[in-house]
């Protein structure tokens, strides 16, 4: 899905008034502006009707008959391949495929498309009494108090807490948790978390059941009290038991130990607990689907979070959080699909709690293991260990060679037969105590790098636009991950990390949100850093360069871009943009020759060279086209370009005070100061009182430039840029001032300039003239481009004026690396082409179309116009932006 953050934009910037024009310079407003950015988060979902209504749709279960035969080969397959493993089978079943009716087919990938259009709402889960339930489930399921929502969006980092992982089924993962479990429920005073948020053929098949009875009653180290195990289940996995309300074998007040005596001498105390299960040992995707129950992603990540904060708080004995310890064991292998069809790894990556990887340790286990350990890592998650059993391959002497050094691997004994699982745990007590004792240092190595970051990054690093005096230690945000549209932010006082909403877009990047249109633009930057690496590029040609230039020629720049240059970030790509236009100035005033080869005589006759004029440029006021140097010359004077900053600025052109929109006591309404023209040498803006040009009853109205263009508006316009255009000319014939070389504007939106709209009618009429008159036009899209007010290009909104050159970057690689482009008309390429270095475009930097953000440009363009990947292509053929 796409982020809600571009509506969040256009809500800002249409309620902004027009008065309110110019960036902020005061410190405090940059500080109040990261509060914003990385604190905000949207609280409206429950207003959204038709999303609720969404996520309420079920989708539809096999049949009876299919669903009986097809379970009944599940578990015979599932329970042959576990049968010397110590347990009762279950998890995820890899090795059997499914036929399933076309219908059926077609149902679930619909489903899946309402999921990812709706908005998401959490699943229902108290601290005391588990209800949580999937929101998916008809209402005759679900209670009243399974539809309050309680979403808790901060995990807990006081104590250890790991996600267990394995390479493949049947691995031994559950025998390593109950191992691990059990020497952390002897340690000093511990107490323990064993979390299976996910568990199929259950309760025959009980994970948690399993690591409880791993952990003995005996005499702890700390010296002579017993371990409390209470076993529980949510209230999904209770229906297996066809129960109600949440299940367990211990009571509160009472405690059974292993010999089935009651003790009130307890400190330790282990919790084994297990969320949502289905009967059917198969893929919780197919357990689902023959079963029914549904269960969304959102709910485990819930579910996850909610147990985790609930181990955290209820404490029963008062014990302190530094001796807690918690396991989250997942099903099947890294890339096992949950119940949604969506990859595990990709849906508890909004956790991301370190990970234990379980390796293969047989025939093949080597290549299995290191893979999975790749795909974790690429999801960003840290692996702690690798533990993996030795079924004669020594396997783990080969994984320990191509992973880290920090990365270390256990190796255990070959793994048990059927029935003696308990047995073989309690045999390997001295290495799962090793390990266990690894696991704590690891977290404590974590925590206290992370309270470190925030000193370290006031000794080190210099912010963008940041005055470091203003800044003390507990105002820096220290970013520990990202999850979708969150910043995930450790907090120290709290010792937590906390998902805040990144309302800014990472600097108004990103554009692409989903597990599936990510993990596309990932494996297209893989693919590209293990295929390329970086290749330097004049005169070689790589396909991800040349996918990346045919998706903007044929998407934003469709109709009238035949050329691409790259380059890396939106204010080198202007700097080329003007650079473009003002040769092909020179050309259009007939001081160069059209010809190239007369123009390669040219270019080495030091009379002509010398001969042609200074140009600068014509801009509009407020407008932003970056900080190097040649950029800033294009924009008016400000506290960004004053002595302070750029001792060489100089102004180098004739800025405008462009008309703008804001929504005005209920009227879109149109207003420009009364000149036109920014009084040179002033610093600011006109300080002259804004004049009313227009009102609206509607949006649409306002961007229907068609119409307007007969409006006596559009007249007054024509009148008022004739008027400075000749004026212009006028100067620059006589040499009081430069000939103007070229227009620069942002179309429609000046975002860094303070979110202002600028008037569709205004700017199409003056490319209009500028062209008339063989004034170039550069368009600035680097922030208003590439379907950020809803259309591929932005200056579709300008009547579908074209540009002769424009300028792309920010949202053109989904917000993953940096990237920019410079697109041009075949007439501008001609004005280089020729004999002759020194009439090319000598410009350029080492990574220019570097493979690797070629290829995620490539895919992003690709996945803003796939309907199964972005949603809003769904909602209109034409531009939300311009409606009411």
């Amino acid at each position: 899905m796409f982020k809600k953050k571009s509506k969040m934009v256009l809500s800002m910037l249409l309620s902004s008034s027009s008065s309110s024009r110019g960036r902020q310079h005061d410190g405090r407003v940059l500080r109040g502006w990261q509060r914003y950015a990385c604190g905000c988060r949207d609280d409206d979902e429950n207003d959204d009707d038709d999303g609720n209504l969404t996520m309420m749709m079920m989708r539809k279960s096999a049949s009876s008959s299919s669903s009986s035969s097809t379970n009944a080969a599940l578990i015979k397959n599932d329970k042959e391949e576990n049968r010397r493993r110590g347990r009762r089978g279950g998890g995820f079943g890899t090795s059997t495929s499914f036929s399933l009716n076309k219908n059926d087919k077609n149902e679930e990938e619909n489903t899946r498309r309402r999921r990812r259009r709706g908005r998401e709402f959490s699943s229902s889960s108290t601290t005391t009494t588990t209800t949580s339930t999937s929101r998916n489930r008809s209402k005759s399921e679900t209670s009243d108090d399974e539809k309050k929502e309680n979403k808790t969006t901060t995990i807990n980092v006081s104590y250890p807490a790991f996600q267990v992982w394995g390479s493949n089924t049947a691995v031994g993962k559950t025998l390593v948790s109950g191992g691990v479990i059990n020497a952390a429920a002897k340690s000093s005073s511990s107490s323990c978390l064993y979390l299976k948020p996910v568990q199929t053929g259950f309760p025959e098949d009980s994970d948690a059941q399993f690591v409880a009875d791993c952990v003995h009653s005996v005499e702890s180290e700390s010296g002579g009290s017993s371990i409390k195990r209470r076993v529980t289940t949510g209230a999904h996995a209770a229906k297996c038991r066809s129960v109600s309300t949440e299940t367990t074998t211990t009571t509160s007040d009472t405690t059974t130990t292993d010999d089935g005596t009651n003790n009130t001498n307890i400190i330790n105390n282990v919790w084994c607990h297990t969320e949502f299960a289905w009967k059917i040992a198969a893929g919780p995707h197919i357990a689902e689907k023959l079963e029914g129950r549904p269960v969304t992603d959102e709910d485990v990540v819930n579910a996850v979070r909610n147990r985790l904060e609930e181990f955290y708080n209820n404490d029963l004995n008062n014990n302190n959080n530094n001796n807690k310890f918690a396991l989250v064991e997942t099903a099947g292998g890294v890339a096992s699909p949950s119940s949604s069809g969506n990859l595990q790894s990709n849906v508890l990556a909004r956790c991301r709690l370190p990970a234990i990887l379980v390796g293969d340790g047989r025939l093949g286990g080597v290549s299995v293991t290191l893979t999975s350990y790749e795909s974790l890592l690429l999801r960003g998650y840290d692996v702690a260990c690798i533990v993996l059993s030795n079924e004669g391959y020594d396997n783990h002497e080969a994984i320990a060679k191509n992973v880290p050094s920090n990365v270390k691997v256990f190796s255990l004994p070959k793994l048990p037969h059927e029935g003696d699982g308990q047995k073989w745990v309690h045999a390997q007590n001295d290495a799962f105590r090793d390990m266990y004792a690894h696991l704590v240092q690891w977290h404590a190595k974590r925590v206290e790098k992370l309270n470190g970051l925030a000193k370290d990054a006031l000794d080190t690093l210099w912010w963008p636009f940041t005055q470091h005096e203003m800044v003390k230690k507990d105002m820096v945000a220290v970013i520990d991950g990202r999850s979708q549209d969150d910043f995930v932010i450790y907090d120290q006082k709290t010792e937590t990390v906390q998902h805040r909403f990144d309302a800014a877009a990472s600097w108004w990047t990103q554009g692409i949100t989903g597990d599936k249109a990510n993990e596309s633009l990932h494996r297209a930057l893989m693919h590209a850093c293990g295929r390329y690496g970086h290749v330097m590029f004049p005169e070689n040609a790589h396909v991800p360069a040349l996918e990346a230039a045919k998706g903007i020629l044929n998407g934003p720049a469709k109709t009238w871009g035949k050329r691409v240059f790259f380059s890396d970030n939106g204010s080198t790509a202007t700097e080329v943009g003007i650079k473009m236009a003002f040769r092909q100035r020179y050309v259009n005033l007939g001081l160069l020759s059209k010809d190239g080869i007369e123009r390669a005589e040219q270019a080495n006759d030091a009379n002509v060279l010398n001969a042609l004029p200074k140009l600068r440029i014509l801009a509009l006021d407020g407008s932003y086209h970056g900080d190097t140097l040649g950029a800033m010359d294009m924009q008016s004077p400000s506290i960004f370009t004053g002595s302070l900053q750029t001792p060489w600025y100089e102004p180098r052109g004739l800025f405008l005070n462009a008309p703008t929109i804001g929504l005005k006591n209920q009227k879109w309404t149109v207003e420009c100061a009364e000149e036109l023209v920014v009084a040179k040498g002033s610093g600011q803006t006109s300080s002259t009182a804004a004049v009313v040009l227009d009102r609206f009853e509607n949006k649409a109205d306002v961007f229907d430039v068609k119409k307007r263009k007969a409006s006596s508006a559009a007249a007054r316009y024509q009148a008022l840029i004739d008027s400075v255009l000749d004026n212009a000319e006028r100067l620059g014939k006589s040499g009081e001032a430069p000939e103007i070389g070229g227009l620069i504007m942002e179309p429609v939106l000046h975002g860094a300039g303070g979110m202002i709209l600028i008037d569709p009618l205004f700017q199409s009429i003056l490319m209009q003239k500028c062209k008339e008159r063989k004034i170039p036009v550069v368009l600035d899209e680097v922030f208003a481009g590439i379907w950020r007010l809803g259309v591929e290009g932005a200056w579709e909104l300008l009547d579908y004026e074209t540009p002769d050159i424009s300028c792309y970057a920010k949202l053109l690689t989904g917000g993953l690396v940096p990237m920019a482009a410079t697109v041009t008309t075949e007439e501008i390429f001609d004005s280089f082409y020729g004999p002759g270095k020194p009439q090319a475009l000598l410009h350029g930097h080492s990574y220019t179309a570097y493979p690797i953000g070629c290829a995620v440009a490539a895919q992003a363009l690709k996945v803003y116009t796939d309907e199964t990947m972005n949603p809003n292509l769904s909602f209109s053929s034409s531009s939300s932006f311009t409606s009411s």
